[in-house]
């Protein structure tokens, strides 16, 4: 399902199918229905999927409910908020940046999918972790999904996991297809 961004100009776009506003391009910020600030948890897993932190609020929100890591695939974009490092280091949260991995609608780096498999290692012991990009809808359900499979989930079960964690999340194929693409370069199977 596709959700709303409303851009400073008065134009109003979806995501996806686009990734910012035709008129001002991606380096202005457009503010998304409020669905995107949604955390939902996977089933079964202690790995959560939510849209970029947005403020300190949130983020020490989210360390009160007890994420202990926060897996940042937002990318570039100007836009996006990240707590600096003496506010992750009062939060005794873990902070991983991966660098890289900006929303083109055309394809996931398997170095993406390198590094979220190794950073979700923990949350595999239990250990609370939260995976998002600037608005949750694409990339980092996707890298999640590609995760997900390499742990033994079948195709459907992965997705349908996501699914439960991000209703409104669309599957993108090619996305799709790049978790795939990566799970047969690791032998289709996980660690």
């Amino acid at each position: 399902m596709p959700v709303a961004f409303d851009c400073p100009c008065g134009s109003r776009w979806w995501s996806p199918p686009d990734v910012a506003c035709s008129r001002c391009g991606p380096n202005v910020a457009s503010t998304p229905d409020p669905i995107v600030w949604s955390v939902g948890q996977i089933p079964g897993t202690s790995v959560f999927l939510s849209g970029h932190l947005r403020n300190d609020e949130r983020f020490m929100e989210l360390v009160g409910l007890g994420i202990e890591v926060f897996v940042d695939l937002a990318g570039s974009a100007p836009y996006v908020w990240r707590p600096d490092d003496a506010a992750i280091a009062r939060s005794g949260a873990c902070y991983i940046r991966i660098d890289g991995v900006e929303d083109t609608n055309i394809d996931l780096p398997d170095f993406a999918f390198d590094a979220v498999a190794a950073a979700l290692g923990d949350a595999r012991r239990g250990v609370r972790t939260l995976v998002f990009c600037a608005a949750g809808l694409k990339r980092s359900p996707h890298l999640v999904y590609g995760v997900l499979r390499s742990w033994g989930y079948g195709v459907e079960p992965a997705w349908d996991a996501v699914i439960a964690a991000r209703p409104f999340v669309d599957p993108w194929d090619r996305y799709l297809a790049a978790a795939e693409r990566w799970l047969a370069a690791q032998g289709g199977r996980g660690d």
